[in-house]
């Protein structure tokens, strides 16, 4: 099995959540006060004033229980450039949402002169409303848009939250119909002999595919911004996932495309391709990427990310070419320090992916698509 050190923090600093406060009012002190003497009766003599002490100092606590679950602040908020903000969950397995997608990815909200833009809503509601809560704290303009980079749960599953702010949903078609597939697939693990289990991690949620799609590239004019959502390696394999591009700010959200210190999600999508499209994006008049998992990196990130996806790819091609297995390959292969990421547990998942690609009689492929910015 893979090895490695000690995952290195998170970098940045910035603003934590709150949880809410309360107060019990006189008609609930009554009413709990009488459940208080209802189950102990009076065999010492409490005054009322030192009972309601104690009710409230309890509620306090149930309060302030809610609140640390509710919105634990367990993230930062990034101001990445004027107006642009960031957030980057910390490293938690989260317990409330679909365990297959445990880990909140990043995401982030863009202040206009009309509204506000939101760039993926994580893994769960809870979360979303973490990052409506931060947008609440800088303006009070509507939410217009949320731009969901992915189908993968861990970056819309938190859609509903701004149906109520009714903000047009956006994403490419394949990632509409994706979302569509995971919400039916959903619903048929609910109804599995263990269903109940996820049922009880996912109560009141509700999958929300998005609203409107395009199909290649498509510019969004929002007050004094100009928001420009491109297709990357988009092919019969591979997800058709968005990047969101300000080249006002020179800032680029690459979602799926670059995780920043944590391990990917290979998956089926063409390793290679990938690579291709990272190294493009690299050229690109852009100063910060925003990962989907991490927080936001330099050209000089994306670039080590890059290398991981070259390592990786030689390192199983040389064993490949040995003969080796991908059990014999997953068991062997030593990370080198400089990969001591977060989410280990996909590390083996990245090594079976690739060595299925390399090991896959394939015709030839076009070359990956990148449009320009």
């Amino acid at each position: 099995m893979w090895t490695s050190e000690n995952r290195p923090k998170s970098k940045g600093e910035g603003t934590r959540g709150a949880g809410g406060r309360g107060l019990i009012s006189p008609r609930h002190a009554k009413a709990l006060r009488g459940c208080w003497n209802s189950l102990f009766p009076v065999t010492c003599s409490l005054s009322p004033v030192l009972v309601s002490c104690l009710l409230l100092t309890a509620y306090g606590l149930l309060l302030l229980a809610r609140g640390m679950f509710a919105a634990s602040g367990l993230y930062q908020v990034q101001e990445v450039k004027s107006k642009i903000f960031v957030w980057v969950p910390d490293d938690v397995i989260d317990q409330e949402c679909d365990p297959q997608f445990s880990r909140a990815a990043t995401a982030g909200f863009i202040l206009t002169s009309d509204g506000v833009v939101v760039v993926d809503t994580a893994n769960s509601p809870f979360h979303a409303r973490e990052l409506l809560y931060e947008i609440r704290k800088r303006t009070e303009m509507p939410v217009k848009y949320v731009i969901n980079t992915s189908s993968a749960a861990d970056h819309m599953l938190g859609n509903e939250v701004f149906t109520d702010e009714q903000a047009i949903l956006i994403s490419t078609m394949t990632a509409q119909a994706e979302m569509k597939r995971y919400r039916q697939e959903l619903f048929a693990r609910f109804q599995a002999e263990e269903g109940w289990r996820l049922q009880a991690r996912m109560r009141g949620f509700h999958v929300t595919p998005a609203t409107q799609t395009f199909d290649g590239d498509m510019t969004l004019t929002v007050g004094d911004r100009e928001i420009r959502l491109v297709s990357l390696l988009r092919d019969e394999t591979s997800s058709q996932n968005a990047a969101v591009y300000v080249p006002s700010a020179k800032t680029l959200f690459l979602g799926e495309f670059y995780d920043n210190h944590y391990f990917p999600r290979i998956g089926s999508r063409d390793v290679r391709r990938w690579i291709e499209v990272l190294r493009q994006v690299e050229g690109w008049d852009v100063d910060t990427y925003v990962p989907g998992h991490g927080a936001p990196g330099s050209k000089k990130d994306l670039a080590d990310f890059r290398g991981f996806l070259e390592w990786l790819v030689a390192q199983v091609e040389i064993r490949l070419r040995e003969g080796k297995s991908a059990e014999d390959v997953q068991k062997h292969l030593s990370l080198p320090k400089t990969y001591a990421w977060h989410a280990p547990e996909l590390a083996a998942e990245d090594v079976e992916a690739v060595y299925r690609q390399l090991g896959a009689q394939q015709a030839p492929s076009t070359p990956a698509r990148s449009s320009g910015p």
